[in-house]
């Protein structure tokens, strides 16, 4: 006396999009008391926070790899006061489109800026304390590179773009009280506008099994105005995992630009 019940179609959605972040926090302190080799006490804290997004649709055939990033730190040092030593706010957004075999037609944007103001310190006006100068602030630089070219992805883990048709434009718009010259603007302008060829490798991988080491490298080269001259963007992360809860982590950055004017 029982009957069969219709069975009803089971829709199954893929997940287009993935998130996840990364935060680190560190804390350096060194204390210094009637020391005869000289030296000053410091303290000092910086945090790192990124934010992932990543968008696959193999219908589409399109991918697309996002991140933010904050990253700041303070440093109080001897009698100083205390300074900024570590700030970067930036994006990172690549439109990737299925082109044949491991190539895609890709888009990609960078943007670049700082949180607060910046400061250089100099003895020239006091010898007995530093007077600061004030050159960097909120969107003063601010660095936009977009990019069209082909991505080439062996792997899951590396992804090696080109794109010959590229823009960098530097933009400082409070020229009243930063010196736009500093960061290779023009002294009757308030941007910098590059057409060029941008390069860039992202790579991640593990030498063993607890130990990752991130890699990105950013080259930019203007076609018109001294190409020899490329830009350097390169910034590696080596990060140890000792337990669940600790890691042990190792940053370098390495920026060069030939346009910029620094003190020394």
């Amino acid at each position: 006396k029982s009957t069969l019940l219709e069975v009803k179609p089971i829709t199954v959605r893929s997940q287009l999009w993935k998130y996840r972040s990364e935060a680190n926090f560190a804390l350096n302190q060194g204390a210094v008391s009637n020391w005869v080799k000289g030296g000053e006490s410091s303290i000092s804290v910086s945090t790192d926070i990124t934010g992932y997004a990543n968008y696959s649709n193999k219908t589409l055939k399109l991918s697309s790899d996002n991140f933010a990033r904050i990253k700041y730190g303070l440093l109080k040092s001897g009698d100083n006061d205390i300074r900024k030593n570590i700030d970067l706010l930036e994006t990172n957004s690549k439109l990737n489109h299925k082109a044949f075999g491991k190539f895609d037609i890709s888009g990609t944007m960078l943007f670049k800026t700082q949180i607060s103001k910046g400061y250089t310190y100099s003895k020239l006006k006091n010898p007995d304390r530093d007077t600061a100068m004030l050159v960097s602030r909120f969107m003063n630089p601010a660095i936009l590179t977009i990019g069209f070219g082909l991505d080439y992805k062996p792997n899951k883990t590396t992804s090696i773009n080109f794109s010959p048709l590229s823009y960098k434009g530097t933009f400082v718009p409070d020229t009243a009280i930063i010196d736009q010259t500093k960061y290779g603007v023009a002294a009757d302008r308030k941007s910098k506008n590059e057409p060029g060829l941008s390069f860039m490798i992202t790579n991640e991988f593990k030498p063993l099994k607890t130990v990752s080491v991130t890699n990105r490298l950013q080259l930019f080269t203007n076609y018109i105005n001294n190409p020899q001259n490329i830009d350097i963007d390169w910034e590696m992360i080596v990060t140890a995992s000792l337990n669940w809860f600790t890691d042990v982590r190792f940053n370098t950055h390495l920026i060069f630009d030939d346009d910029t004017q620094p003190p020394v």
